[in-house]
């Protein structure tokens, strides 16, 4: 999960036993991305990776990141959710 603390726009809650982490959505930081539900739908239309909209959890603009996959794939997923925020982010970063 530090590899998810790169992505701008995007706070990581650090997991304390679990399967997965809590991630926070910063709307403002994003162009086009008003909150966690539309931040997962276009996550996984635009880079095929899904996460659980922290809605469904009382729990508005967060997401959760199951991480029991192979490490390998998550590494991948990680990859794809940095260069998604990348794209979207108001102020662009390499």
């Amino acid at each position: 999960t530090d590899k998810l603390r790169t992505a701008p726009g995007l706070s990581v809650v650090e997991p304390r036993g679990a399967m997965y982490v809590m991630v926070q959505v910063h709307p403002e930081a994003f162009t086009d991305l008003p909150d966690d539900q539309v931040f997962a739908q276009r996550l996984l239309k635009e880079e095929a990776v899904f996460v659980l909209p922290g809605a469904a959890f009382y729990a508005p603009n967060f997401f959760r990141v199951v991480f029991s996959g192979p490490e390998a794939k998550l590494n991948e997923a990680y990859d794809r959710i940095i260069e998604f925020c990348k794209r979207h982010a108001k102020t662009k970063t390499n």
